[in-house]
């Protein structure tokens, strides 16, 4: 399969290193950005094919990738034949409103996170039309979730799109606190990194077992323990709300996205 790609920021990466791994198919891929730099440099680094110029990128390839920045859209110009087929990364930005930019009639939504480049994405996609050429290829970056409609990928793109950088924040905050307490601890990101991974596969095996993340919570909590202190102070602090006030603030920022404010 043939694909170019319009943006090589950190989705595009995700998605260019993601392509480059996969065993399902042979992927030949090609990068343009305006700033030339990180398109040249992605290419080197998967073995695509560097785009100088827009107007050079093939008119007939399987499938365009637009992973630029949504503020971008009505700066960037280019002709596609109106066969083609586009993949869009671009948050809050609707299928009718790429429709009507690009005058074709296919285009599809992914919301990828980073974790894809490592084939454990979580991956939101939706489609209007027989896709199954590039849902086979997306399987490979992670696991796939189909939605039912673009009002649901954009409710849940605060979650798994937003969510890696929450889940970092919260990895550095540990990092810094281990470091603080126990005089800098040279294992301390190590030590973190495996707390965290550790935790996710709990959280996978939960899901065929059929326990709650609240269980798992309280298998690590004794009473008047010293776990128990740690989710006390958090408690007091409103850490639901918070948490939630982030993701209703993620969500309001894609529908502003999606009105191009």
């Amino acid at each position: 399969m043939r694909i170019g790609f319009f943006g090589c920021g950190n989705m595009g990466q995700a998605l260019a290193f993601g392509f480059k791994n996969s065993k399902s198919q042979l992927i030949e891929q090609y990068f343009y950005t305006p700033s030339k730099t990180k398109a040249q440099e992605l290419a080197i680094k998967t073995g695509g094919h560097f785009i100088e110029n827009v107007n050079e990128m093939p008119t007939d390839l399987d499938w365009y990738v637009l992973a630029f920045k949504p503020q971008s859209l009505n700066e960037f110009s280019f002709q596609f034949n109106e066969s083609a087929k586009i993949l869009s990364v671009l948050a809050g930005t609707g299928i009718d409103t790429l429709e009507k930019k690009f005058k074709i009639s296919k285009v599809a939504r992914l919301m990828p996170n980073t974790p894809s480049q490592l084939g454990m994405g979580a991956n939101l996609f939706y489609s209007p039309f027989e896709a199954s050429e590039m849902t086979g290829l997306l399987e490979s970056l992670g696991k796939l979730f189909i939605m039912s409609s673009e009002k649901e990928l954009d409710a849940i793109t605060a979650f798994s799109g937003s969510g890696p950088a929450l889940i970092f924040e919260f990895a550095r905050i540990f990092e810094k606190h281990l470091n603080a307490m126990s005089g800098g601890n040279p294992q301390a990101k190590e030590i973190i990194a495996q707390t965290f991974l550790g935790s996710a596969k709990l959280l996978e095996n939960s899901i065929s077992s059929g326990v709650t993340f609240e269980t798992l919570r309280e298998q690590v909590t004794s009473k008047k323990g010293v776990t128990y202190e740690a989710l006390q102070i958090l408690e007091k602090n409103d850490l639901d709300n918070i948490l939630g006030g982030a993701f209703t603030a993620a969500h309001k920022r894609t529908l502003e996205l999606k009105k191009g404010i």
